[in-house]
């Protein structure tokens, strides 16, 4: 009976599959990257195929989950040990094409250090580093693998590779305003707290930086704020347009992205609106009269939950990756009224 595919094994098994893709040789079929202990790997003698092992073999924390709650992605860092064992070809010699490989290993993690791996329906960016392996952990790794001959060996840190619960958490709903109430008796009473959100200060994206991510908010008459609240089925909602003033280099494409959350799926992305240019430079709430602002829709009004506004950017970054860059995000609540 076969053991469940993990999401570890998914990580391993997708670099094993990255590296087969990326080793040059004249007949890469002959070279069959395989996931192991070395002494498993080691080829008889009537085996014509060269062979390059990974031997997972030490797993650690990353070092940022002090605070991760058990239904949370835990990532970890894992150590692999890049062996290969080949086989003798006229007039070259199995030493010398165990260096081949090896290199090839080296020249492609140099090259590739960075790439994205789905694992169960998700996307995680791993990257891979080369360490070095002393003498006595050398020893002690290769004594461990009865009669095999040591072969030359390269180590690698692969990180961060994720461990994905079988019941994920839902994450919480985000908090709009922050309010403080103070009383002179501990006597219950009927009157509520009020809360303000933070006043928006005039936001200017650094276009110098290749990587800026736009500035947002939303015009509520002649506000610019980045969080509200209504009561579901109040005049306030019924009459409430949001209307989207983004910032950033003139004539960059941006499109605007919500985000849902209800109790029962957590936050779920919506399909982002049709791209638009960048009109304004800097969100200046003084000025707010000559800004340049583009409608859009509450994902739901009907019931009670949030939703949160992104302008997003799309961003090829040097080494050929594509990257969504976002702003600031902007918040809406709607509420249940109790009767």
């Amino acid at each position: 009976m076969a053991v469940g595919l993990s999401s570890l094994a998914q990580v391993c098994r997708s670099v094993a599959q990255q590296l087969s893709a990326g080793i040059n040789a004249a007949d890469r079929s002959r070279i069959d990257v395989l996931l192991g202990t070395p002494a498993a790997a080691a080829p008889t003698e009537t085996d014509n195929n060269h062979r390059l092992n990974l031997f997972f073999f030490r797993f650690e924390p990353s070092g940022f989950d002090g605070d991760l709650l058990p239904g949370e992605n835990w990532l970890l860092r894992m150590h692999c040990l890049a062996t290969p064992f080949c086989v003798d070809e006229n007039p070259i010699p199995a030493g010398e094409n165990d260096l081949r490989v090896i290199g090839e290993v080296l020249r492609h993690f140099h090259e590739n250090p960075l790439f994205d791996l789905p694992v169960d329906g998700e996307t995680f960016r791993v990257q891979v580093i080369f360490l070095t392996l002393g003498l006595d952990q050398l020893n002690q790794l290769w004594a461990t693998q009865g009669d095999t001959v040591y072969r030359p060996s390269a180590l690698f840190e692969v990180s961060l590779a994720p461990v994905i619960p079988r019941l994920a958490m839902l994450p919480a709903p985000l908090a709009g305003a922050v309010g403080l109430g103070v009383r002179a008796t501990l006597s219950a009473s009927a009157a509520g707290i009020g809360a303000r959100p933070p006043e928006l200060p005039p936001l200017l994206p650094d276009t110098r930086r290749e990587d800026w991510t736009p500035a947002l908010c939303l015009v509520d008459g002649t506000s610019c704020v980045q969080s509200l609240s209504f009561a579901v089925g109040s005049p306030q909602l019924a009459v409430f347009t949001p209307r989207a003033w983004v910032a950033g280099a003139v004539g960059t494409s941006v499109s605007l992205c919500w985000e849902t959350w209800e109790a029962t799926s957590g936050w779920l992305p919506q399909t982002p609106s049709a791209p638009f240019a960048v009109v304004d430079p800097l969100i200046d709430p003084d000025a707010v009269a000559n800004a340049s602002l583009q409608t859009t829709v509450l994902p739901f009004s009907d019931r009670a939950g949030q939703m949160v506004l992104y302008a997003e950017r799309s961003f090829l970054r040097f080494d050929g990756v594509a990257l969504t860059l976002r702003s600031n995000p902007v918040l809406v609540t709607l509420f249940e009224v109790a009767p």
